[in-house]
């Protein structure tokens, strides 16, 4: 059986969420969104060698919740970078030896099912790399430069991208350093995979699986988990 890491990623500036305190430090339903996150990692897995990467000003706040929070127990807090995929970097790299497939999460998805980790774990470690994705349900138009839609894209063969995503550990540190050697931003672990020619399988996603972007978003998350 594969020895699984985490990578919880939490250094986002929460901008759009208002600012002041990481979002993913807030209270969900009594629940700071980073303990919920991590908690189904734990029950779908078990205990796992767990990074989480914040922002200097949160750094002592999220060492405090792994103190307390046992999902979190022995979850290395280090320094995230000024993008996510150079936060990702410094978590992945401080992972310990040993790692057979790696998980990337966004903490701020505290909703992530047990059910939905199992799944892309699984599927990572069978085919070397995998995702959730969701096929879209609005229509999908390019818009030029003074934001006239020009193209209308097939939507069929689009997918909107959710994590955690995984893949076997060489695979994706390998991926990492060619795209720091080309000099490559891409947005999501998925983005490097392909970059380096890893194939990456679409495991089915999860509508509640949503990510705390917006005040709103909170709400949101709170109504779910009070209907089941």
């Amino acid at each position: 059986m594969p020895t699984h890491g985490l990578v919880l990623t939490a250094a986002g500036a929460s901008t759009r969420f208002g600012g002041g305190p990481s979002k993913v430090l807030r209270p969900l339903a009594g629940v700071p969104v980073l303990a919920r996150a991590a908690r189904a990692f734990r029950e779908a897995l078990g205990a796992l060698p767990t990074v989480v990467t914040g922002r200097p000003e949160d750094l002592e706040a999220l060492r405090a919740l792994a103190r307390s929070e046992p999902a979190l127990v022995g979850a290395v807090v280090v320094t995230g970078g000024a993008t996510r995929q150079a936060s990702v970097a410094a978590g992945v790299f401080a992972l310990p030896p040993g790692v057979d497939v790696v998980l990337v999460h966004d903490a701020a998805r505290p909703l992530v099912s047990p059910d939905l980790v199992r799944r892309v774990a699984a599927a990572a470690a069978r085919d070397g790399a995998a995702a959730p994705a969701l096929p879209l349900a609005d229509s999908v138009h390019r818009a030029d430069a003074a934001g006239r839609l020009v193209e209308t894209l097939p939507r069929d063969a689009l997918r909107t991208v959710q994590t955690p995503q995984a893949a076997q550990a060489a695979l994706l540190r390998r991926a990492i350093e060619e795209a720091e050697r080309r000099g490559l931003a891409v947005t999501d672990e998925v983005g490097l995979l392909v970059a380096a020619g890893v194939p990456v399988t679409a495991v089915p996603g999860d509508p509640r699986n949503l990510k705390l972007t917006l005040p709103d978003d909170l709400a949101r998350a709170e109504a779910l988990l009070a209907s089941g």
